[in-house]
């Protein structure tokens, strides 16, 4: 087990507080710990108004926001399909014939030979690869003035590996968790193009499947020359020397001081899965996030009053997350004119509406917002000077000292769009009276608050079941909710009626396990042997058989279906669980074996190398209201891409840990 007790302060002296070493591999927890009959679709507006704010249908709200971990403490995430993030050529990336590091973090489970990050213009480049053709696949790989070095160690297999790799007076070393793995003379005079990260540099390819965090890059400097270091245990910082420090925040931007451009492609993603996930997610200190699901019809409406008239100074701003499209961070609608602050992210411009017809004068500002990462969006007026902020910097200015807003308005809202995909907000504040920002700033760090002259503050932070693992946001359908009536730990847990009622996370990639080690586990409470079928969680968004599920049959046996369809262990588990007693779960892959276990006994070992992945996540139902649902209760539900279990076990007696080693 990787669960101990570590000494924090708190209040007036040191206390133990549990943790996991192995946090850093969970995709998913949730303790269910939220206030009796609690769910996720109720706002608070924490501004001394207290505004009643609704929800249409589709919106939920959870832990994934800007500052689910601190700046530092992200990553990236690419599919392998088309994914990449890139700089433009730069005299940082000409190494020459000097010294220097390159270091980052890696999870990814394709051992084929993928690249890692390349600098490629011609045959004295860098680029470091998985190195999947060598005799042992997933190994590291480093390529330049027409020689390879490679690892001994895998570096693909589903878990955070550190890597680094430098040159000191011609002497390149490379290492693996801090471990010299070889040593070679390599004196080439390198050059460089661009930067890529995840693809090959000439023309694509070749792209990676996984996760990276804390990229850095020294030009100078040979950072690490001995035997072994001590991998970093906090998040890298721009120290002497440093050209480029990327793939450690909620957005994509390149720390060092030479701020280099970042561009995605595909649909990377910012996340907040990372090998440095020590501090634990509080939404009163991080805030939280809401999710529309659809960009027509999912929004947060406010009063329809005169409260959101704005004749003088005002700011209206937010945290956003697109995937594509358009959406309306706030818009004012009286049945003929707006007043709204439309984003696009697909046609990279700000449309502000100041109150005219759709065909009439709108203010167009042109962006760098990218999908799939966190951007600071601030609209201002000061005197007659609006303004627009993306990220603390002003894009433009505009003229008017008109009144915006409508004493009856039709409309009023955050939501809605003529286009696009799902979006994520985080916090959203409206100040009347104050611009808030006249010039340039830094973004905020930490969740907004009730500030002189604010009229409406939401931080999203009201969910009562969320993800400790700060990486999703849960639905919480039907009938589904927390409830004080039973409960493993912490006097609560996800009530279930055994009809419609569920809950599902639109569940981020760092879910997919492929065909590494995982533990899925949880403890259950209910009636089973009710002669019908109940599906425990199921990995599927549609269909019936493109994704992994857990499913108790009539019988009262239990069944795994795999991402392909068939059923794994059928039959695993018959007759063995008890009504109305909590029973531990869990499925555990070591190597091609996977084991199942019922309250830490193994019940049955079957020959696995699925590819298991999934596309929702439902935990306690079927994917579609089908009336499978569990009839009972579920508590501390976690996914860890490790096998944990390997064999017989005494479950663990307390709440899984919310954080890593200090």
């Amino acid at each position: 087990m990787s669960t101990v007790a570590k000494k924090i302060i708190m209040g007036s002296g040191a206390v133990d507080v549990p943790s996991d070493d192995d946090f850093n591999t969970v995709g998913f927890l949730s303790h269910f710990d939220g206030a009796n009959n609690g769910v996720n679709n109720v706002f608070d507006d924490e501004s001394d108004n207290n505004h009643t704010v609704t929800p249409s249908s589709g919106v939920t709200q959870g832990s994934f926001s800007p500052f689910s971990r601190p700046d530092g403490e992200w990553g990236a995430y690419f599919d392998g399909t088309g994914d990449g993030l890139s700089a433009p050529a730069s005299n940082d990336f000409d190494l020459g014939t000097g010294d220097w590091t390159v270091e980052f973090f890696i999870n990814a489970p394709d051992q084929s030979d993928k690249f890692i990050v390349s600098f490629r213009s011609a045959s004295n480049d860098l680029h470091i690869t998985t190195g999947g053709y060598q005799s042992t696949s997933g190994v590291l790989r480093v390529s330049f003035g027409g020689s390879s070095h490679v690892s001994s160690t895998v570096v693909c297999n589903n878990t955070w590996k550190h890597c680094a790799i430098t040159r000191s007076s011609n002497t390149v070393r490379m290492y693996v968790n801090g471990s010299l793995e070889t040593t070679a003379t390599n004196n080439t005079d390198m050059s460089a193009g661009a930067m890529a990260f995840a693809t090959n540099g000439i023309g694509g390819g070749n792209n990676l499947t996984g996760n990276l965090s804390n990229f850095r890059m020294l030009k100078g400097t040979a950072l690490y020359t001995g035997s072994s270091f001590t991998v970093p245990a906090s998040s890298l910082t721009a120290i002497t020397n440093t050209v480029v420090l990327t793939l450690q925040s909620n957005r994509f931007i390149d720390n060092s001081a030479s701020a280099h451009v970042m561009t995605a492609a595909g649909d990377t993603k910012v996340t907040p899965f990372s090998p440095l996930s020590t501090e634990v997610y509080d939404p009163e200190t991080q805030g939280g996030g809401t999710e529309l699901v659809n960009a027509q019809n999912t929004y947060l409406s406010f009063p329809l009053n005169g409260d959101f008239v704005f004749s003088g100074d005002f700011c209206v701003e937010t945290w956003f997350y697109g995937s594509g499209g358009d959406r309306s961070l706030y818009v004012a609608y009286d049945g003929s004119t707006y007043f709204a602050l439309n984003v696009s992210v697909s046609a990279a411009q700000f449309n502000i509406y100041l109150g005219v017809a759709p065909s009439g004068n709108v203010w167009t500002v042109s962006n760098t917002v990218k999908a799939n990462a966190w951007h600071h969006i601030a609209l201002t007026r000061s005197g007659s000077t609006l303004n627009i902020f993306q990220d603390g910097v002003s894009l433009g200015t505009n003229t008017s000292s008109a009144t915006f807003g409508y004493s009856s308005p039709q409309v009023n809202r955050i939501g809605g769009g003529a286009s696009g995909t799902a979006s994520k907000h985080g916090s959203f504040r409206i100040v009347k009276g104050s611009p808030v920002y006249t010039s340039n700033f830094t973004p905020p760090t930490a969740r907004l608050t009730a500030i002189t002259n604010t009229e409406i503050l939401l931080n999203m932070a009201n969910a009562q079941a969320f993800d400790s693992a700060a990486q999703n946001n849960l639905t919480l359908a039907g009938n589904a909710k927390i409830s004080t009536s039973q409960s493993k730990f912490g006097g609560r847990s996800l009530s279930l009626d055994g009809g419609t009622s569920y809950c599902y996370a639109r569940y981020p990639n760092e879910g997919n396990i492929g065909s590494s080690p995982f533990t899925i586990e949880f403890w259950i409470y209910g009636t089973f042997n009710n002669g019908t079928v109940k599906i425990i969680f199921d990995g599927r968004s549609a269909g019936d058989t493109s994704q992994w599920m857990l499913a108790q049959e009539a019988d009262n046996t239990w069944a795994v279906q795999d991402s392909d369809g068939n059923e794994v262990a059928s039959g695993w588990d018959a007759n063995t669980f008890s009504n109305n007693t909590w029973t531990h779960v869990a499925i555990s892959r070591s190597g091609s074996t996977t084991k199942y276990f019922i309250n830490g006994t193994a019940t049955a070992s079957v020959s696995d190398s699925t590819n298991w992945v999934n596309g929702d996540l439902t935990i306690g139902g079927r994917y579609a209201d089908a009336g499978n649902s569990h009839l009972g209760y579920i508590d501390e539900f976690r996914i860890s891409k490790i096998a944990r279990y390997t064999s017989n076990f005494t479950p663990d007696t307390e709440p899984f840990p919310d954080r890593g080693e200090l």
